[in-house]
């Protein structure tokens, strides 16, 4: 199991099914400044290194289907992300401020997988929404590098993977 995943941390019949502002606020700004986390099942994993079908989705036991969840280091800031055998391209619409308590406290990227080479790869079923913390939202001294690092590098990715209605004739 990749670091940090516990599934006996949830309570029998529950899911994890966090809102937008629940994974930065209780997850990920916790992870970055070393605190307790609410449930700790959040695995840890290179995101970016492989395409979503090679992940280790089954470390991430909580959810609900075709969903998953792991901390990650940050997307490049490059619209396209290669793999071994696909990429990774940055959702047009750009980077979605998210809110709690009136305060802008992360930001959501949504990239979409697709195999073969940019720009004539084939569009698949697999998405990522990055979530990173406002480096605003986090009290960090000024002096202390290794938090600023993490609010820089971490973040948590929610992995979905959208089949589509089968069409009726």
């Amino acid at each position: 199991m990749a670091s940090g995943a516990q599934a006996s941390n949830l309570l029998a019949g529950y899911r994890f099914c966090p809102n937008d502002d629940d994974l930065i606020v209780h997850y990920l700004k916790k992870k970055i400044l070393g605190q307790q986390l609410p449930a700790d099942i959040i695995p840890t994993t290179d995101v970016y290194a492989s395409s979503p079908d090679k992940l280790p989705l089954d470390d991430f036991k909580c959810g609900v289907a075709n969903e998953w969840f792991f901390f990650s280091t940050r997307s490049k800031d490059d619209d396209v992300i290669l793999t071994d055998n696909g990429y990774y391209a940055t959702d047009p619409e750009g980077t979605d401020p998210v809110r709690w308590m009136n305060k802008i406290v992360g930001y959501v990227k949504t990239l979409n997988f697709y195999h073969g080479s940019p720009p004539q790869g084939t569009e698949t079923d697999w998405m990522v929404e990055e979530f990173s913390v406002n480096p605003e939202f986090v009290p960090v001294n000024k002096d202390d590098h290794s938090t600023q690092e993490k609010i820089a590098n971490v973040v948590v990715c929610k992995i979905s993977r959208v089949q589509t209605e089968p069409e009726w004739d």
